[in-house]
């Protein structure tokens, strides 16, 4: 019989150690080229991600973005109440012999520091906007097939009826199309009318599929 010796003994118990590839460290030029292509893709993240909201039906963003669709086309319905009713210069140049220019906006002057209201300082075209918007709001309830339009047929189809007239005497009296001698002048104001009377309703419309209603 033999006797394992001490050396045999220690080397039975010693753990075989594996070998392992070192990690490679990231150098300097790897961080650099990193965070160079975070710099640059990050504006394209953002502009991605809100087109996504905006574009999304049913998020914040396709809300937002179709009230405020829906106010642009109340305001560019509105701009023939303005003219007609008010003998306010026109607010869009479209089709128009003279305008207000965009001076009617709000605007912010850094030098030196200013802030105006533009027009709506003008305490007579919030009354404007607001029968605009009534006017609209309710051509567009009716086109739309909304809820309370349901509620007495004929009457909401004779007041719809009424509005409509009123939009077309106020719309064609403030654009005149044959003012124009070019056969396409005359054409495209009659179309670019068209599109103001009913505007509103089809950015109603957007409004709800939008937010996906």
């Amino acid at each position: 019989m033999t006797i394992p010796t001490k050396q045999s003994k220690q080397s039975s118990t010693v753990p075989k150690t594996e070998s392992r590839t070192p990690r490679r460290q990231p150098d300097m030029v790897d961080t650099l080229v990193t965070w160079v292509f975070r710099v640059i893709s990050f504006p394209l993240w953002i502009v991605t991600t809100i087109v996504g909201q905006m574009l999304t039906p049913g998020a914040a963003g396709a809300s937002f973005l179709g009230k405020l669709v829906f106010l642009f086309l109340v305001v560019l319905s509105s701009d023939s109440y303005w003219q007609m009713l008010f003998e306010g210069n026109a607010l869009f140049g479209w089709y128009e012999e003279t305008w207000t220019g965009w001076g009617w906006l709000p605007s912010l002057n850094f030098f030196p520091l200013r802030f105006s209201l533009g027009l709506f300082a003008n305490p007579m075209i919030w009354i404007c906007l607001g029968v605009g918007f009534i006017i609209q709001s309710f051509q567009s309830a009716c086109f739309n097939g909304e809820r309370f339009a349901h509620q007495n047929a004929r009457v909401i189809g004779l007041i719809a009826v009424a509005t409509w007239v009123f939009d077309i005497i106020m719309t064609f009296t403030s654009r005149y199309p044959l003012r124009y001698t070019e056969p396409s002048d005359v054409i495209g104001c009659i179309l670019f009318n068209i599109f103001t009377i009913g505007c509103a309703e089809w950015g109603r419309w957007g409004e709800k599929v939008l937010s996906g209603k």
